[in-house]
């Protein structure tokens, strides 16, 4: 117990007394002035440090030892120099070079964060000006295994998402699980109400990227390992967005492409007497869809200002603040193209407030090393405006009533919400708006204490987030409630409660010195462990409060040679475990109400058109699923990165298991209405004694009956007789889908520029693999269809996977790129040639079970309904294929599980109406090629880049892409068919059609 004592009491005392002081001066190289607002920082002690309009800077504290020294500064290029501490050092000058197209050494792809203890990826300004960037969504391009974005513009309807390490139509909501933050606040999407506008579009989606401006971006980071535990609410990994913060000169952009053109404006102002820097940025974007037709568009008017400034530079405890606000105007709209059908058109407004304020303060205690608060507002108004020409022969009613019972349709009142509204005949025009305003406001606060403990480093990290995320628009509405769609009821987005979110969390990290051989090589360990808590709090929901735990784990082997000629220079091995949480949205929590509409009577249409119309009104309750758990993912994660005599490698294999992902089904509600027909009023043998022009209808809100009266009281009133309809209604609810897979591998080598050809080779690729089959029982109730009777459809399936032909799909890729990249200095001239294959593209439809076994079977024809007597797996080639509910219940008896097979099979020889109307309930794929599998064939394309920089003051930049304007065709596997590569339509597309753009800066 004294041996333990003693090794502490000594340990503290290196960290207490044994602590020395870093100061000096950071210098341009090439001029010797000065570098003002430079960071100085030691990473593995948190300690940091901003210089002063001398270049001066100070750091106190220091432990002794080997520390990295990293000096950065915006406009530079970040340098890291190594500094033995037995001592105080004072009077260091570290010169840093400018940034641009002079250095030895440039990179226009993504670079290996080498240094992270997960898979990591950085595109620098200069990698991204030789890409011309438009949108956010161009830079996956430069990943391992990247593919050209294929939206050669911005405007087309549908936004442009990033999902990492997936495809975004994949189960398991991959953009929606994507992360993005700009400067450190985070886009979320959790707060976004998407089906309103669009019925088929996937309700929960992620951030479209297209309104983030792209001219003022300094960087972009991808995450794509397991992450630190101080990112929450992913399962997919973490895009961030780092924008310019520092003096820069002014500096005007002008881009053009066909589709798109661009003018950016930046300035990093250096404010008097040390009060900090003021950068500014201005944008203006604007990308048509058809270069023959300029109405239908999308614009992006952005506007960013930061302000940042450092106290105390001399002080050993400096505070850094920083003021952050950006915002754009912008959107899509096709309004008054004329080749549209009259005065069709759709907007969409894309507007976006964001806000931050940051404070770091470097304490250098014993016992805390750094503390840094940041508070973020990121407010969004996505308006979608819609207009239609309708059009009727005859009198229309739409619903709008939110009661139960029967309603009579009523020519409309001006200022007035009737329970239904008639429509007379004729063209009129349906206007209607959806308000979606989500904001998010998030606060966090995180500790940092490092510390030395012998030649062991450790660094501990204590924070928490706290998110509060609403919606404060009006949802849909009409310009006119006259015209307001069918069925169409008020649904406030604002009166939706804000879902409150509080995620502590704590790392650490541990760095172990393991020796070397003679000084010579070094090793060092290192581990880090993390867990984060996602407490989630929902007023007025069954939900309630939900906490889940997020544990991660990384561990790294790093080797470094300290002879430059050895063959191995350095080596990292490294490997990962972790489980990500992402939070439902608002979808999923709060799913709106639903109701049924019946038509239950119709008059005779009069003289004038109008008719009289009864409706059922039945509302269904809003299905919580009080089971519903949070989606998470597991991820596994192996990796290395080695300097091999002037190459680079790097290899990531990862395996990675979405669960409980959120779906969306249908939940089956059974009820009854009365129904009257028509012809009760004309019986050819008992004539209706009122004549048409004198009746009166009416009818029982409670019990339905139809009663006609006599407007001159010459016949007693008389009531019409009726049948009862037994029905289904469904309504949307979330659940927990199965489990998705992922795994796949990323690969980087990378050769040193070749002296004699001013050359660097790099060959990247991807491999991936994803399946999923969905296994959950779900019900289904064919609409719209009668029993052989006329009675209304009774029965309801339960199909395992849903009533889809196929529950799931199977995905494998291999892609593979090759980067010729010249670089000659001297001329500050770089010119770089991407090819990009796909050695690899298959697809599968699956139909299974949990356990693997098929659960659809063969048809001898697309018109049958039993199971080929030949047998055979559904997954031969070019076959029509059938699936039976597992059970099936009826109206007159819910409780009973019927073997549906069974029942099929007896009553097609005993039974024909019921075999009919069994029938119903088969489903079938609508191809003989469904389950084909799609291989398509090898397919490649050219991107060709140029940048050229004159002297200082500019730099011009070309970009081609399908530089060689690929034609060759790809054979689709499935219906052995070949198209072109750039197929018009997106699902088939496999390159983008050749293009081309110039971007041209100017510095003052």
């Amino acid at each position: 117990m004294r041996v333990i004592f003693v090794f502490i009491f000594l340990s503290v005392s290196r960290i207490v007394f044994c602590q020395y002081a870093v100061s000096g001066k950071i210098l341009n190289l090439k001029t010797g002035w000065p570098v003002e607002y430079a960071s100085v920082t030691i990473a593995d002690r948190e300690l940091w440090a901003i210089s002063n309009e001398k270049g001066e800077f100070l750091i106190k504290n220091v432990s002794a030892g080997e520390i990295q020294v990293a000096v950065s500064c915006l406009g530079y290029v970040k340098k890291t120099f190594t500094l033995s501490i037995s001592g105080d050092k004072p009077n260091l000058e570290f010169l840093l070079r400018e940034d641009n197209l002079a250095l030895d050494e440039v990179v226009v792809t993504a670079k290996n964060k080498s240094d992270e203890m997960t898979t990591s990826y950085l595109i620098d300004r200069t990698g991204l000006e030789h890409l011309q960037m438009a949108s956010i969504m161009d830079v996956t391009a430069l990943l391992p295994g990247g593919q050209t974005n294929l939206n050669l513009h911005l405007a087309g309807s549908s936004p442009q998402r990033i999902a990492i390490r997936s495809i975004d139509s994949e189960d398991g909501n991959a953009s929606f699980a994507t992360a993005m933050e700009v400067d450190g606040v985070r886009l979320s999407g959790n707060a976004s109400f998407i089906k309103e506008k669009d019925a088929a579009a996937k309700a929960i989606a992620g951030i479209d990227t297209r309104s983030i401006a792209s001219g003022n971006v300094e960087s972009v980071e991808v995450i794509t390992g397991v992450p630190s535990v101080e990112y929450g609410d992913m399962t997919n990994g973490i895009v961030k967005i780092n924008t310019r913060k520092g003096k820069t000169p002014f500096e005007i952009e002008m881009s053009t492409k066909p589709n798109t053109k661009q003018i950016a404006v930046n300035k990093g102002f250096g404010l008097a007497r040390n009060a900090g820097v003021l950068n500014a940025s201005l944008e203006y974007t604007k990308s048509i869809a058809d270069l023959s037709s300029s109405y239908t568009s999308y614009l992006r008017n952005a506007l960013s200002l930061t302000y940042e400034n450092t106290f105390n530079k001399q002080n050993h405890q400096p505070l850094t603040l920083t003021f952050g606000a950006s915002g754009n105007i912008g959107g899509y709209d096709n309004h008054s193209d004329p080749d549209r059908f009259l005065n069709d058109y759709t907007k969409e407004s894309d507007n976006h407030l964001r806000s931050y304020l940051k404070l770091n303060r470097l304490l250098a205690k014993s016992w805390i090393t750094n503390i840094e608060v940041q508070v973020a507002v990121n407010y969004t108004r996505n308006l979608y405006e819609n207009n239609a020409r309708k059009s009727s022969a005859s009198s229309t009613a739409v619903v709008h009533t939110t009661d139960k019972g029967y309603f009579v349709a009523e020519n409309y009142r001006e200022g007035q919400m009737q329970n239904i509204i008639l429509i007379p005949s004729g063209y009129w025009d349906v206007l209607y708006y959806v308000d979606n305003r989500p904001i998010s406001i998030a606060a966090n606060a995180k500790a940092k204490w490092a510390s030395k403990f012998g030649e062991w480093s450790n660094n501990v990290m204590l924070g928490a987030d706290f998110n509060g995320t609403g919606n404060l628009g009006e949802g849909k509405y009409f310009d006119q409630l006259r015209y307001a769609a069918d069925q169409w009821r008020e649904y406030r987005y604002s009166d939706v409660p804000f879902m409150n979110v509080l995620s502590p969390y704590l790392e650490e990290k541990i760095s172990i010195p393991l020796g070397g051989n003679g000084g010579q090589d070094r090793h060092k360990l290192q581990l880090s462990a993390g867990v984060r808590s996602d407490i989630t709090m929902i007023r007025n929901s069954e939900y309630g409060t939900v906490a889940s735990l997020s544990p991660r784990f990384n561990v790294k082997y790093t080797m470094t040679s300290g002879n430059e000629d050895a063959w191995l220079q350095w080596i990292n091995i490294r490997a990962g475990w972790g489980k990500t949480v992402k939070l439902p949205s608002f979808e999923a929590l709060y799913p709106r109400p639903e109701y049924a509409d019946y038509s239950v009577f119709a008059g005779p249409t009069m003289a004038d058109g109008t008719s009289f119309r009864a409706y059922y009104t039945y509302p269904v309750s809003t299905r919580y699923n009080p089971d519903l758990q949070w989606q998470h993912s597991v991820q596994n994660e192996a990796g290395f990165e080695a300097k091999i005599k002037g190459v680079f490698v790097s290899l990531s294999v990862y395996n990675n298991t979405t669960k409980n992902a959120y779906r969306e089904c249908s939940i089956y509600e059974p009820f009854t209405y009365k129904y009257t027909a028509g012809n009760e009023l004309a019986d050819g043998q008992n004539p209706f004694p009122i004549v048409p022009n004198d009746r009166i209808y009416s009818i029982d809100r409670a019990t339905g009956i139809v009663t006609v009266s006599d407007r001159n009281n010459a016949h007693a009133p008389l009531t019409l007789s009726y049948k009862e309809r037994n029905t289904f209604k469904s309504v949307a609810m979330y659940y927990n889908g199965s489990p998705s897979v992922r795994r796949g591998a990323e690969w980087i080598v990378k050769t040193d520029k070749l002296p004699a050809l001013q050359t660097s080779v790099q060959v990247d690729g991807s491999y991936y693999f994803y399946r999923s089959v969905e296994t959950a029982v779900l019900g289904y109730a064919p609409t719209g269809r009668n029993m052989s009777n006329g009675e209304s459809y009774k029965y309801m399936g339960f199909y395992v996977g849903g009533n889809s032909a196929s529950n799931g799909s199977e995905t494998r890729k291999l892609t593979a790129n090759a980067t010729f990249t010249t670089h000659i200095p001297a001329v500050r001239f770089i010119v770089s040639l991407r090819i990009e294959g796909s050695l690899l593209h298959y697809t599968r439809r699956l139909s299974g079970y949990a356990g693997g076994e098929e659960r659809g079977f063969v048809l001898d024809a697309k018109d049958d309904f039993l199971p080929s007597s030949n047998g055979g797996s559904i997954y031969g080639r070019d076959r029509y294929v059938g699936l039976y509910p597992q059970y099936y219940v009826s109206f007159d008896d819910m409780q009973t599980q019927r073997n549906f097979a069974e029942d099929l099979a007896w009553a097609k020889n005993n039974n024909i109406p019921l075999y009919n109307d069994l029938t119903s309930m088969v489903v079938k794929a609508n191809t003989d090629y469904y389950f084909n599998p799609n291989r398509r064939s090898m397919y490649y394309s050219a991107n060709i880049s140029i940048t050229k920089e004159i002297s200082d003051v500019a730099s011009l930049s070309f970009n081609a892409i399908n530089f060689f304007n690929t034609m060759q065709l790809v054979r689709q596997g499935d219906q052995n068919v070949e198209y072109s590569a750039y197929e018009i339509s997106s699902a088939l597309a496999a390159i983008p059609r050749f293009y081309y753009g110039m971007a041209l800066r100017i510095k003052f």
